[in-house]
């Protein structure tokens, strides 16, 4: 698990030293020379006014000098850093610290009216009795975009947000919007269980399960997906010890090779309607709880006895490793709709972030 938001840092007080050290640096790098700068132009009048002073030029130039050696401190120190390596932990460390921006306020992740989120406020809920997690946090309910340049992703955060809650990250399938209408509900869902959740949602693009996209591990975004994990604990304070991941389709397939990718990160996982396909790690899914669900109706993959075969394989193979393993195959359910019942079930999501 990670530790406190800094996830290659070998102690959360390392990693909150070097953060401070990072921003006051990256601080220092726009204040400085905007001051030299001022001091240029002043110096440069003071010369037109008195061409003959011979103390201004050295002046112009030390000024120059220093904006440019100033400019220059953070590429020289990350040069460094990256030279020592990932086994040089003060290094690790420094490498590991996202500079996340601030964040934007709330947006509607949805263009259209069909597909538009009903969770955004407060009132969309019958509160019930959530559980406390620890400090309030100061922030809006409901879902905001961020990007990290190469995925938009969208972050749910419920009513009376604190910090240390469970977060769960939510892999789309080959129509994201549609799955989206389903998906959403796990976090509304634990909500009213008491369970109070992030949900983080990468959108992979709307041209996901194309050749040029074809998905989570095929297209190589495994990196990106665990990326935006750190990005976003160590914004909202997330438990470290209670990371979920799940996704439907294609999203399972990358639900189970993420967690191969990266042990000991996640608490519990849930693949929807498929299986690993490209040698899924068993080992990886030491101590944690799975929940494996698919339809037994006719369906775009749960018709193809293959599929069937390949997740009963991977759902045999983590249950030597894992805390607790359950497989469900809903009745009459097809393989797009075999969603909707974990993302509206109190027992799924108690399941899911109940340590």
């Amino acid at each position: 698990m990670i530790a406190d938001g800094f996830s290659g840092c070998s102690s959360p007080a390392l990693g909150a030293i070097l953060s401070m050290i990072k921003r006051a640096i990256n601080i220092i790098q726009i204040i400085v020379p905007i001051l030299l700068m001022i001091s240029l132009i002043f110096t440069f009048i003071k010369l037109m006014n008195d061409p003959d002073n011979k103390k201004l030029l050295p002046r112009i130039k030390n000024a120059a000098l220093a904006t440019v050696i100033v400019f220059m401190i953070p590429v020289f120190v990350n040069v460094v850093m990256s030279m020592l390596g990932e086994n040089f932990s003060v290094s690790a460390c420094w490498n590991s610290i996202h500079q996340t921006s601030s964040r934007p306020t709330y947006i509607n992740p949805y263009g259209d009216k069909q597909n538009q989120m009903i969770i955004n406020n407060p009132d969309d809920y019958e509160k019930g009795n959530p559980r406390k997690q620890g400090t309030p946090l100061d922030v809006k309910s409901g879902f905001t975009k961020y990007s990290t340049g190469k995925l938009d992703y969208y972050v749910y955060l419920p009513p009376e947000a604190t910090t240390n809650m469970p977060m769960i990250v939510w892999l789309h399938g080959d129509n994201p919007r549609v799955e989206w209408t389903l998906n959403n509900r796990i976090g509304e869902t634990a909500y009213k269980a008491g369970v109070p959740v992030i949900m983080v949602e990468p959108f992979a693009g709307t041209d996901f399960g194309s050749r040029s996209n074809p998905g989570w591990y095929e297209g190589g975004l495994i990196p990106e997906v665990k990326k935006i994990a750190d990005i976003v604990c160590e914004a909202y304070q997330c438990d470290t010890e209670n990371i979920n991941i799940g996704g439907h389709s294609r999203g399972a397939i990358g639900t189970w090779m993420t967690v191969s990718a990266y042990p000991n990160y996640f608490h519990a996982a849930a693949p929807i309607s498929c299986c690993s396909f490209y040698g899924m790690k068993a080992s990886s899914f030491s101590g944690m709880k799975v929940w494996a669900w698919r339809g037994s109706g006719a369906g775009t993959g749960d018709n193809n006895d293959d599929i069937y075969a390949c997740m009963q394989g991977d759902v045999n193979a983590v249950k030597a490793y894992a805390k607790e393993v359950r497989y469900t195959i809903q009745p009459n359910t097809t393989h797009g709709d075999a969603t909707d019942k974990p993302a509206h079930s109190e027992e799924f999501v108690k399941f899911m972030f109940e340590k």
